[in-house]
């Protein structure tokens, strides 16, 4: 995988290394995997890190190429919304993990794409930037290289994920703010609380829609705490249906529980445009009446 930058006048006379610290957001450990495994290249010709640049000089970097990992690489289905040679975006169904959280050999997008990615022969293993829980629906970014996820997780309070949700009960208020910090449950490696000693979490609502004992919600993540919006709909008294884990009473038309990512909004770590995505709710939500 190879990037080109042209040399602006603002950064003649430093050196190649300089320059891709600065402009290119390089940190420190891809400068010294990219100095060690990769090549550097001055108007086609290699060179060292150390030499200086001019106005005008193209600059191309060829990264090494990338360890796979532990995942177990695995054929399955995947629902890719949009992919270039940066960025993937993918409309997970419930049921799936992003990545496997024990056991390597679990079905997961994560081992999807390293399977996908080794048929391709692409020299690069699999960056998850935004994940969702097993049982959570929805669109999921995914970096294609180590490059783009350094610049996607460097910018990660400017990527805007939007959920919608159907809570048991009806919620009263059209609409709210929930801040209240999240830790470990006690004795669980799993379960999430609310408690002073947690980390500072805030999750926005509003009611789109009440269905008999249901209410459907869209929901924005100002923080990105591990089950966020499960434990803040459960600290509200209205669960999410079919979370069990958080209070919810299990639904068997659904896989897991009612949440589900329709909206993905950030800037491409390349061309710097900003990009929307949407995704409907699941068929199957249609019951909730």
């Amino acid at each position: 995988m190879i990037k080109r930058w042209t040399i602006t006048a603002a950064y003649s006379g430093c050196s190649s290394r300089d320059f891709l610290f600065g402009a290119g957001e390089f940190s420190r450990q891809l400068i010294k995997k990219v100095r060690i495994s990769g090549s550097l290249f001055v108007n086609g010709e290699r060179v060292e890190m150390w030499q200086p640049l001019r106005c005008g000089d193209l600059l191309e970097v060829e990264f090494p190429k990338e360890e796979r990992g532990s995942i177990e690489p695995m054929e399955g289905p995947l629902s890719v919304v949009y992919e270039d040679e940066d960025v993937l975006v993918i409309n997970k169904p419930a049921g799936l993990f992003s990545v496997p959280a024990f056991d390597k050999n679990e079905p997961s997008v994560a081992a999807y794409l390293l399977y996908r990615y080794i048929q391709e022969n692409y020299p690069c293993t699999v960056h998850i930037v935004t994940r969702l829980d097993k049982d959570t629906s929805g669109l999921m970014l995914a970096a294609k290289h180590a490059y783009s996820h350094r610049l996607l997780t460097q910018s990660m309070k400017k990527i805007d994920r939007r959920y919608k949700a159907v809570a048991e009960g009806r919620v009263q208020a059209d609409q709210g703010i929930v801040n209240q910090p999240i830790a470990r449950a006690e004795g669980s490696i799993i379960r999430r609380t609310t408690s002073p000693e947690g980390r500072p979490a805030e999750t926005r609502y509003e009611v789109e829609k009440r269905t008999g004992a249901y209410t459907w919600l869209r929901l924005q993540l100002m923080t990105g705490r591990t089950h966020q919006i499960r434990v803040h709909l459960e600290h509200l008294g209205y669960p999410l249906a079919g979370d069990t884990l958080y209070g919810g009473n299990a639904c068997p038309w659904i896989p897991g529980q009612a949440l589900h990512c329709y909206q993905l909004n950030f800037r491409h770590p390349w061309s710097k445009k900003r990009m929307t995505f949407v995704s409907e709710t699941p068929g199957e939500w249609d019951l909730f009446a």
